[in-house]
C-alpha cells in the first residue's frame, strides 16, 4: 500500500459508516466498537497462570494500549495478527495514568464483515498513521540534495543505494516506536538530518559539503533491512541479530564496489558515519564519532529524532493543565503552550 493513496485520506472526512472515535480524542468509561490498526500483539500470562494478550492498537491519530484477558484471549487469540486491520469492542479505562483499552472481542476485518456485512466507504488510510508532508514533495527535495553533492564517486553511490531501495525509503517509519513510527517518517527524517547537515556545512567550512550531505541521506539506510513492512513494522531476523548501523555499513560498502574511487578512503568515512551516528557506544554507536562529519550528523540525528517526540508527545498528552505528562525516555514533562511547535506535528489530525 503506497503512502500516496494513504496520505490521500488523511485530510478527509470520516468516509465509514461507524462513528470513530480519534485515539487522541479518547477519554476513559467510553465504549469502543470501531476499526484499529493492530501494530503490535504479544501473549502473557497472569502470576495466577491465566494468558492474556498485550495489544497495540493505532489509527492515524496515535496508539493506545489494549488488553484482552482470559475469557477474550481464548475467544479471540487466534483471529488476527500484527498488520492486520481489526474490529474491537470493549471500554476506555486509566491504569497507572495510562488511557487503555479492556477488549470485549477483536477479529479481523474481513472476519467482521463476514459475519455483520460490509462496512461502507471504510478505507485504512483512517488507521495508519502517516507523515503530513506530501510524499511527491519529500522525494523530489531528496533527489535534488544528491544532485548537490559535488564528488561524483560519492553521488553515484548515494544515488544508488536511493533508487534501489526507493518503496522502502518513501514509505517505511524510521522506527517502531518513539520518533518518526509513521508511513513515510523515514524519508521524513532522513530529509530533516540531510538538510539539516547541508545547510550548517554551507556556514562551516570545517565540513565536507559532499559527505556530510551522503551521510545525512544515508546514515538510517540500513533501516530497510532492520524492519519488515511499512504498516505495522516489526524487526527483521537480521534486524535484531545486526541492527541498522551494520547493516546499513555493509550497503555501503557492496554498492561501493561497483564504483571507481579516486581516493579508497572516501567510502571509508561514509561508512564511519554510519557506524558511528548514534554518538555513543551506550547508544548503540559500533564506534565514537572521529570526524567532523560524523559528529554533525550524530547531533542532527539526536535532534531530529528527539524534536519529534517531544511533538508526539505534545500531540498525543491528555493532560489538562500546561505541560504534558512524564515522558518515560526523555525523563521530563513538556510545556504545551506557545512556542512548543506543536502547530506543525507531523501526523496530521494531530494538532
Amino acid at each position: 500500500m503506497c503512502a500516496e493513496k494513504l496520505s490521500q485520506h488523511l485530510h478527509g472526512e470520516i468516509p465509514y459508516s461507524l462513528i470513530h472515535v480519534f485515539i487522541k480524542d479518547m477519554r476513559p468509561g467510553q465504549r469502543i466498537s470501531q476499526c484499529f490498526l493492530a501494530k503490535q500483539k504479544t501473549q502473557r500470562v497472569t502470576r495466577t497462570g491465566d494468558a492474556y494478550l498485550e495489544i497495540l492498537l493505532a489509527d492515524k491519530s496515535g496508539t493506545i494500549p489494549a488488553r484482552a484477558w482470559a475469557d477474550a484471549t481464548q475467544r479471540f487469540a487466534s483471529q488476527f495478527e500484527e498488520g492486520d486491520f481489526v474490529f474491537v469492542e470493549g471500554r476506555s479505562e486509566t491504569y497507572r495514568n495510562t488511557l487503555q483499552i479492556i477488549i470485549e472481542s477483536i477479529r479481523r476485518m474481513e472476519t467482521y464483515e463476514k459475519e455483520q456485512g460490509k462496512i461502507s466507504g471504510f478505507d485504512p488510510g483512517l488507521l495508519v498513521p502517516a507523515s503530513a508532508r506530501d510524499p511527491e514533495e519529500m522525494w523530489s527535495e531528496l533527489t535534488g540534495l544528491i544532485a548537490s553533492i559535488p564528488e561524483k564517486p560519492l553521488r553515484e553511490l548515494t544515488t544508488l543505494l536511493v533508487t534501489e531501495n526507493e518503496d522502502a525509503l518513501r514509505t517505511f517509519p524510521a522506527a517502531v516506536q518513539y520518533h518518526h513510527a509513521y508511513l513515510g517518517g523515514l524519508l521524513e527524517h532522513t530529509l530533516e538530518v540531510a538538510n539539516g547537515v547541508y545547510r550548517y556545512a554551507e556556514t562551516c567550512s570545517g565540513l565536507d559539503r559532499g559527505m556530510v550531505t551522503a551521510g545525512g541521506i544515508l546514515h538510517d539506510i540500513g533501516k530497510v533491512k532492520e524492519l519488515e513492512r511499512p504498516i505495522a513494522p516489526r524487526y527483521s531476523f537480521e534486524g535484531q541479530l545486526l541492527g541498522h548501523l551494520l547493516l546499513g555499513r555493509d550497503m555501503v560498502r557492496d554498492a561501493a564496489k561497483k564504483i571507481s574511487w579516486d581516493d579508497p578512503h572516501i567510502p571509508e568515512l561514509l561508512e564511519h558515519i554510519i557506524i558511528s551516528h548514534h554518538g555513543e557506544l551506550e547508544f548503540g554507536a559500533a564506534i565514537v564519532p572521529k570526524t567532523a562529519e560524523a559528529i554533525a550528523i550524530y547531533y542532527f540525528d539526536n535532534l531530529s529524532a528527539r524534536l519529534n517526540m517531544v511533538k508526539m508527545h505534545i500531540a498525543n498528552d491528555n493532560e489538562q493543565d500546561d505541560f504534558t505528562d512524564w515522558h518515560a525516555l526523555l525523563k521530563r514533562k513538556f510545556f504545551k503552550g506557545p512556542g512548543t511547535g506543536e502547530t506543525d506535528a507531523s501526523v496530521d489530525e494531530l494538532t
